[in-house]
């Protein structure tokens, strides 16, 4: 027998926000809406500090006061009890490999939310992986961010510049207009790059982005 499934959804825009909760308590009996919210730091701290936390949170991947993938990591990071399914008015490629990473189980377009949501809904109340290739499970990804390796401790302690590198190659800039920006040479930049990937073990400049990003430091 289908048991009931309490949702809760974090998008930016009120007027999504509403519509979205509309539709989902309209769809199915077995839907219910338990809250909804414009605010990504109140999201994070319901679903980790109250008692209504939601089967399944919908979780927009553009908001104002944080990003999807932030709020998904901190929550993955202290709980396997809630799926997590990445909504995006934009072209979901772009957001899906970072969201897996962060502990998420489904990312969907909202144009494709209608014809998606009811087949993709119930699989990630489970805490399963709509797509088993691109996606962990809640309780495979809780473990992975939940564990924290030994290069988490020296991505707390990179210096405030060593981080303001990383943050302009994240912005899609490049060696020579970063060093422009710092007024610093192209081969300091480069230094900073390889003291970091030293620091955490990582293999290059990729990879050490990929990390910072996953425990949510850039």
């Amino acid at each position: 027998m289908a048991k009931d499934i309490s949702i809760a959804v974090l998008d930016n825009d009120s007027w999504s926000l509403r519509a979205i909760a509309r539709w989902i308590d309209g769809s199915s009996p077995l839907y219910h809406v338990i809250w909804q919210t414009t605010s990504a730091a109140e999201a994070i701290h319901r679903c980790i500090y109250t008692n209504d936390k939601p089967n399944v949170l919908l979780l927009d991947m553009a908001l104002n006061d944080a990003t999807g993938i932030s709020a998904c990591t901190q929550i993955r990071k202290r709980t396997a009890d809630i799926g997590i399914i990445g909504i995006t008015a934009y072209d979901p490629e772009r957001y899906k490999t970072d969201l897996a990473l962060a502990g998420g189980q489904a990312l969907i377009a909202k144009e494709n939310l209608a014809h998606v949501c009811n087949k993709v809904l119930p699989i990630v109340a489970q805490g399963k992986s709509a797509e088993p290739n691109s996606f962990p499970t809640t309780k495979q990804a809780h473990d992975i961010l939940a564990e924290q390796p030994s290069s988490f401790s020296q991505i707390k302690q990179l210096s405030p510049r060593e981080l303001q590198v990383l943050r302009l190659y994240t912005q899609n800039n490049n060696t020579s207009e970063i060093a422009s920006q710092l007024g610093i040479s192209s081969n300091t930049v480069f230094s900073y790059i390889h003291r970091v990937s030293k620091k955490i073990g990582a293999k290059n400049r990729s990879e050490t982005i990929r990390l910072c990003k996953k425990y949510d430091i850039l």
